[in-house]
């Protein structure tokens, strides 16, 4: 039992040494080389905006990232995978022989259909800075 720990400890400490990664803080992970400092930020809906309000909030975006070089950025999708769930419903509505049943399935199935479509428009970013002797 011992042993076995002792190995899965080592495969563990083997995985963060390979990536480079000594320990995480509260902001991000300490690496070998550098410190990096990760910090979320959700994108304004400019759907919603005047096409000079755009223009302006690009030119200061832009105006923020030329000054800080060491800024990285990462583009997440946060769209949820909802096909395992929509399969299940889908073998349900095939088998049920209950007519509200089938009708509360199929409604299932819509919002399901809607909540992906909502969600594969919505994107994340990480702003990450890498850096040497940040203090977590």
């Amino acid at each position: 039992m011992i042993k076995d720990i002792r190995k899965i400890s080592k495969r563990k400490k083997a995985t963060q040494d390979l990536m480079g990664i000594e320990g995480f803080g509260k902001y991000g992970l300490k690496a070998n080389k550098y410190d990096l400092a990760f910090f979320a930020v959700q994108p304004t809906n400019i759907s919603v905006l005047s096409a000079e309000n755009i223009d302006i909030r690009i030119h200061h975006l832009m105006i923020l990232l030329s000054l800080v070089p060491e800024l990285e950025i990462i583009c997440l999708d946060s769209c949820e995978c909802f096909d395992g769930n929509k399969r299940n419903i889908q073998n349900r509505l095939e088998t049920e022989g209950n007519p509200k049943v089938r009708q509360l399935l199929k409604s299932d199935l819509e919002f399901l259909d809607n909540i992906q479509a909502e969600l594969s428009t919505a994107r994340q970013f990480m702003f990450c800075i890498r850096s040497k002797g940040l203090r977590f």
